[in-house]
């Protein structure tokens, strides 16, 4: 169960840094200097190959793919504070769209984090299952041993 939401939300944290990062290359957010739309489309290439690269070998079952999603996801989300910091500092648009712009930013954070969350968890449920088995074949050897 949590190994599908890793993925699907894994999914669903692509497609916002994608969306806010699309909202910051056009020209309604008024930044001083623009992005060439095929440097967008490069980053966005990138940043798909970054996420689906480690979300497939996840969901291939290893689980090593979920720990580079883990440091994906942490460098995206400082391009996110990026984003607050660029509405805040260097865009000429208006209040109400500055606000809408760090609204879905720290909404994008948020869900990151609770993504961070999910992740912990599903490490920690890995980690009973390996004790488990462990305490498991040392009970077995004991039992062995007084034979």
């Amino acid at each position: 169960m949590l190994k599908k939401q890793l993925v699907s939300l894994g999914i669903v944290s692509w497609a916002l840094f994608s969306i806010i990062n699309l909202l910051m290359s056009s020209e309604f957010v008024k930044l001083k200097s623009q992005i060439s739309t095929s440097d967008m489309i490069k980053s966005l290439i990138v940043s798909g190959v970054l996420y689906f690269i480690p979300i497939i070998i996840g969901a291939l079952g290893h689980n090593d793919g979920y720990y580079v999603l883990a440091l994906v996801i942490i460098v995206y989300s400082v391009a996110l504070v990026n984003v607050i910091l660029s509405m805040i500092n260097a865009s000429d648009a208006n209040m109400t769209i500055k606000a809408v712009m760090i609204f879905a930013s720290l909404a994008a954070l948020v869900f990151n984090g609770y993504w961070m969350i999910l992740a912990f968890r599903y490490r920690h449920r890995l980690d009973k299952i390996r004790d488990e088995k462990k305490y498991q074949d040392i009970k077995k050897w004991q039992e062995q041993q007084k034979k």
